[in-house]
Formats: C-alpha cells, structure tokens, sequence
C-alpha cells in the first residue's frame, strides 16, 4: 500500500474529551456551522472515556485518538496524534474544551488575531457569563492567585488560565509539553515567555457547559486551592527547564 498523501489544512481544532457524551454532538455540530470545512479539521481527543463520546465525534466525521491516560494533555496528545496519522497537516492548534462552555466564533476571534499579529500564541482570557457571586468568588481566587504566581514566571499577569487558545505547530513543537494532568495549560505559557515568544490575548466569552463532568473550574472552592497548587507547581517546573 502507498503512503497516504497528507492533506493541508491551516487549524486543527484540538477537543480532548472524557466522558462527554452529553454534550459533545452539540459542540461539534456547532463547531462545523461556524468553521470552515477546507480550512479547519476536527480532532477528537478520548482520555480515559468509558462512553459513547468516540462513536457520537466519528460519527461526525471528527478524526478520534484514544488514550487509556486520563489527564487534558494526554486528551489533546491523543487529537494531536491522530490528526497526523491521519495525513492532517496544519499550521496551528486550536484548543478548545468539548464541554460546550466556548462559544465557537471565539474560534475566529483567535485565528483573526494570528493572521493580524503574526505571534504564535493567542491565548482566550474567559468573561463568565450567567455566574452567581459565589461561583465567581470560587472562580477568581485560584485564578488570581495563579495570576500573581505566573507574573514571577513569565513577567506577564494573566487572569486566567483558559482552555480555548491557539499555538503554532512550529511553536508548539518546541514547547515539548510535558505536564500532562492540571499543568498543561501554565506549561505553554510559561516556556514561551523563556523562549521569547510574544503572546498576545483576547477577550472571549465563558458559556454556561453544556453537559459532561466539570472537572478544573467550577468546583468546591477547596478542590479548585488543590488544583491550584498543582498547577503553581507544575509552572515552577516549566521555568526551571533549561532551554
């Protein structure tokens, strides 16, 4: 059999997924309405998902990568990997969560800024919509205390740590991300910063999830201090790694 030919698409939309039968038909669908098909390609990223998550993305014609690892590295390493065994060529990764908490015209929020600013990360900074004091309360603190940490590692003040972001492959080549559970998200940030790379943000909107486990945000206060601290560490590894 010949090698099969690899197809140029500019953004492969990375969904890593764990047990999101619920809701991730209407992430998809929603996506696809909005997205370009010859511009954009969807991967799907399964860790440790025990249900139908696979069949409802395939079904969808998303490209599936499974992983028995449970952690949203290994979910996004798994969309990543199968994009290029399917022969998807792309020039960035988009992140996005497939709970349906972001919008999809973030998507092109993102991409406008790339293709205007020529950086290679676009980070999405989350407006929480529909949210009750407490739940805001519950969500700025470990933002904030993130916030202040990752100014000391990357000399920048970000007030979130959000999910919806878009890297280079060039750039996210040479991140070589490790810290596959709580930390993926600091890790990138904080060795672009050691790496030089300009980062620019955007402003994008937090939906109230569709459906699925909430799994980092959202949480009892005490499970969010706890998940912070394995990011703060997680970061403080990234800034030790001697580039």
């Amino acid at each position: 059999m010949g090698q099969k030919k690899k197809q140029l698409r500019r953004y492969g939309i990375i969904i890593p997924v764990c047990d999101e039968e619920t809701c991730l038909g209407q992430v998809i669908d929603e996506l696809q309405q909005v997205l370009p098909k010859q511009e954009f390609v969807l991967a799907v990223g399964l860790n440790a998902t025990s249900d139908a998550s696979g069949e409802i993305a395939a079904a969808r014609g998303a490209i599936v990568g499974r992983t028995e690892k449970r952690g949203y590295g290994y979910g996004c390493m798994a969309a990543i990997d199968a994009l290029q065994v399917a022969g998807e060529e792309v020039e960035a990764y988009i992140f996005c969560a497939g709970d349906g908490a972001s919008r999809p015209q973030d998507v092109l929020l993102l991409v406008q800024r790339y293709e205007a600013t020529g950086v290679e990360m676009v980070i999405g900074l989350r407006r929480f919509a529909l949210q009750t004091w407490w739940q805001q309360f519950g969500r700025a603190l470990p933002n904030l205390i993130l916030g202040v940490v990752g100014f000391f590692l990357t000399g920048r003040f970000y007030h979130d740590l959000g999910p919806l972001r878009l890297i280079d492959k060039r750039l996210f080549e040479k991140l070589d991300l490790q810290e596959m559970t709580w930390g993926w998200t600091i890790e990138a940030e904080v060795k672009a910063s050691r790496l030089g790379q300009a980062v620019e943000t955007i402003a994008v909107m937090e939906r109230e999830r569709v459906g699925g486990e909430q799994k980092v945000s959202g949480v009892s206060l005490k499970q969010s201090l706890k998940i912070g601290g394995h990011i703060m560490m997680a970061g403080v590894r990234s800034r030790l790694v001697d580039y």
